[in-house]
């Protein structure tokens, strides 16, 4: 309590709770469900940890609340809340609005509409997140395959060690919320000096759903997959896909294999489908490029889907 003290001049993390009548929910006690002996942060990928999320990590709140003074306020109605955990606690939490959410910021000019907040911290500041008398056990199926999606995308696209969590100081947090304009807000927070950085490089990288788009395929490439003799003064590679699409892109792959580009050239998009990746090949070469991978999936569709993981392998004479 004296520790909470503390904090509450600094930053505000509270929920509001009330109980219907006749409504027999029990509180739960997160850090119990959750418990951690860890007082400090792992901050090195080697010490990065595998975590798991699943039907039993999925609760609901009643309300949320998280304010750091003057620079970042959000605020929901009821919501559906994951946690993703391991071996020392809790590590993530997914937030996904039921009915309303806002997040207001000190530069702009009004609230924003939140579709869902990640929530990067410590495993003993859980409680501090979502007090005891704010959750209540949920076993939402559907919010399970929904914050799944949404985890996989930020550990994809975010300050961690590939698909393992690392771990801040417990004075550290991440506060990441797609708005439902599709933009994405990003803030390291402070909660010791009362402070939220808002990070502008994450804006373009919201996570979308592609609801029952179809996935993009592949029409054409250039070269074919599987060509030989190719043109070694080729000075570009193709993809076009049979929809329009985002405008982000994943072209993959490394070592020897994979072409270099002329200094300062840069993949881009023709038109609406068809991507461009410059290149410098030689003679006598095998080359392969990938068009996203496992980790990398920013070849999706405007409706939010996609590309299934495919490449372009061929040898120049």
């Amino acid at each position: 309590m004296k520790d909470l003290m503390k904090r509450i001049p600094v930053i505000v993390l509270a929920a509001s709770f009330s109980l219907l009548v006749g409504s027999t929910a029990a509180a739960v006690d997160l850090l119990q469900w959750y418990p951690t002996k860890l007082t400090n942060g792992l901050l090195e990928p080697a010490q990065a940890r595998d975590w798991q999320f699943n039907q039993n990590d999925i609760f609901r709140v009643c309300s949320f609340r998280l304010e750091v003074a003057g620079g970042l306020k959000v605020e929901t109605g009821p919501a559906e809340l994951g946690v993703g955990h391991c071996s020392d606690g809790a590590v993530f939490a997914v937030v996904v609005p039921s009915e309303k959410g806002a997040l207001t910021r000190g530069s702009a000019s009004a609230p924003e509409s939140i579709a869902h907040i990640w929530l990067r911290f410590h495993p003993s500041e859980i409680n501090h997140l979502f007090p005891p008398d704010t959750v209540s056990g949920g076993t939402n199926a559907a919010a399970l395959a929904k914050m799944s999606t949404i985890a996989g995308a930020k550990f994809r696209a975010s300050y961690h060690a590939g698909m393992n969590a690392m771990i801040p100081e417990p004075k550290d947090m991440t506060v990441d919320v797609d708005t439902k304009s599709g933009v994405r807000r990003f803030f390291m927070v402070d909660t010791q000096a009362g402070k939220a950085e808002y990070v502008t490089a994450f804006e373009k990288q919201a996570v979308r759903f592609g609801g029952t788009g179809n996935t993009p395929k592949i029409v054409s490439t250039q070269p074919s997959n599987g060509a030989t003799g190719v043109d070694p003064t080729l000075t570009e590679i193709t993809v076009t896909f049979d929809q329009d699409m985002d405008k982000g892109f994943s072209w993959t792959g490394g070592g020897p294999e994979y072409p270099t580009s002329p200094q300062g050239a840069k993949a881009q998009w023709r038109d609406k489908r068809t991507c461009v990746l410059p290149v410098e090949l030689q003679s006598g070469h095998h080359y392969r490029v990938g068009i996203n991978s496992p980790s990398y999936r920013n070849f999706r569709s405007t409706a939010g889907q996609s590309v299934a993981p495919s490449s372009i392998s061929f040898t120049t004479r």
